[in-house]
């Protein structure tokens, strides 16, 4: 009688774990994936929906990698997750919405990220007062939106602040500067390369956000159709950056 009641009590807590974990595993989603994949799993414009997503059932070093690092408009969440986080919401979107796949372990997601060579120091060509011109340029033509303290306005305009995706992949922010999304408008036409590079290096590192600087020659690359190719936690140079 004892065993089995130390089988009900262990086969039970074990029950409540599994619960607590998708239930983590929904809510992580929800705060740092279903802006852009929705809440559902279903997608939206160029995020393409989890349902029956051959990535996401696939290979899992390469899911977890992506996650990682990021890829074209995905931001990286190497910074922004830890392993036991990254583990939790990957095994909810690949058991979530009808998906059926392994649970990924979190010993594998430590070693894909303990994979990543440190990468060399980016070059960038920008004034010593960066910041500051940043800055203006972003109260001038951001702030009505974003707001001065980069906070956003809930349900119009999303926070800058504090965003995976402001310090992701530079080629997908400067795009989205460039070319608008949704209610974002576009500055292709109204902005110089100069000015969008200041932008977005400041919004990239204000407000303790932390990530490489973008310059002209950069938004250049991207102006033309071509991505910068960059790993979102490249080192730079950054004098000056949240003060």
């Amino acid at each position: 009688m004892k065993a089995y009641l130390v089988h009900v009590a262990l086969a039970t807590a074990l029950a409540i774990t599994g619960a607590a974990s998708a239930q983590d595993g929904e809510a992580l989603y929800q705060t740092h994936c279903a802006a852009c994949h929705q809440s559902e799993g279903q997608g939206l414009g160029t995020f393409p929906a989890l349902v029956d997503n051959a990535v996401v059932l696939g290979d899992e070093r390469e899911l977890v990698d992506l996650v990682l690092h990021g890829r074209a408009a995905m931001p990286a969440f190497a910074e922004t997750l830890d392993d036991a986080a990254v583990t939790t919401v990957l095994n909810h979107v690949r058991s979530a919405w009808g998906n059926d796949a392994e649970a990924i372990d979190e010993a594998l997601v430590a070693d894909v990220r303990g994979e990543s060579d440190e990468p060399e120091p980016v070059e960038v060509d920008l004034p010593d007062d960066w910041f500051e011109l940043g800055e203006e340029a972003y109260l001038r033509s951001c702030a009505a939106c974003h707001q001065a303290s980069g906070v956003g306005i809930p349900g119009a305009f999303p926070a800058v602040a504090g965003n995976a995706f402001v310090t992701g992949n530079a080629d997908a922010l400067v795009r989205v500067i460039l070319h608008g999304r949704a209610g974002m408008p576009a500055f292709v036409g109204d902005l110089p390369n100069a000015t969008i590079a200041l932008i977005a290096s400041y919004v990239r590192n204000a407000w303790e956000n932390e990530a490489h600087l973008v310059d002209a020659a950069m938004v250049e690359v991207v102006r033309g159709g071509d991505d910068l190719e960059l790993d979102p936690t490249t080192p730079t140079f950054r004098p000056g950056a949240g003060n």
